[in-house]
């Protein structure tokens, strides 16, 4: 019996032929928030600085768009109706895949190449951004208290690290140390973990000592 409702691909290209070597179709000009997805589902930024996209308009039910950052910024996913796995920034060499249903863009998935997976905190910043990061490495020249870190999404794990002075963090309000009462302070290369649940940071107890 033939199944006749079956596609079949031997191969399958999106775009133009020879795109960006003797054309542009898709790239996102700089400043569009909102870039055109009705004649390419195959979408390139290029831009230097940052860009954060609100939506894709002239999009249809059930269409999938891909994006490709090729540019040295972040690219961020801000609308109310782009549901997205990770708030992170898409890093330059990465992607990301979306399917419009009811008006909405649902994440498929992505792939985070040469992310911004280290931040180094050189300031006295009580309240640093872990936005995309995984490693949080203070390199301060005097002792800091740090109250909380900001810009986390559900699921995310940073390990904090002070290779100088003390880095004391506070117990309470956003973080929870484990401990009643108790910080945790690095000192020299001590580090330890913690873990975001979308209010509060969990600590994972690695390598710190309790005060």
């Amino acid at each position: 019996m033939s199944k006749s409702n079956k596609t079949r691909f031997h191969s399958l290209a999106l775009g133009k032929e020879n795109n960006f070597q003797a054309r542009t179709d898709g790239l996102i000009s700089a400043g569009d928030t909102t870039p055109s997805v009705d004649l390419w589902s195959l979408l390139y930024a290029n831009t230097g600085g940052d860009l954060a996209i609100t939506y894709f308009d002239d999009s249809t039910e059930g269409q999938i768009v891909h994006l490709v950052n090729l540019g040295a910024g972040g690219v961020s996913f801000i609308g109310a109706q782009l549901v997205v796995a990770d708030s992170a920034d898409l890093a330059q060499n990465s992607t990301i895949t979306f399917i419009n249903h009811n008006s909405a863009f649902y994440e498929l998935g992505r792939s985070q190449n040469n992310g911004t997976t280290v931040k180094t905190i050189t300031t006295s910043d009580t309240t640093p951004s872990v936005k995309g990061a995984t490693l949080i490495k203070f390199t301060t020249d005097s002792a800091l208290t740090v109250t909380s870190f900001d810009d986390g999404y559900p699921g995310q794990i940073i390990t904090v690290m002070s290779v100088s002075a003390a880095i004391t963090i506070t117990n309470g309000g956003v973080i929870i140390n484990g401990r009643s009462d108790s910080a945790y302070v690095l000192t020299g290369s001590d580090a330890t973990s913690y873990v975001f649940d979308g209010s509060v940071w969990y600590n994972l107890g690695i390598g710190a000592t309790a005060v």
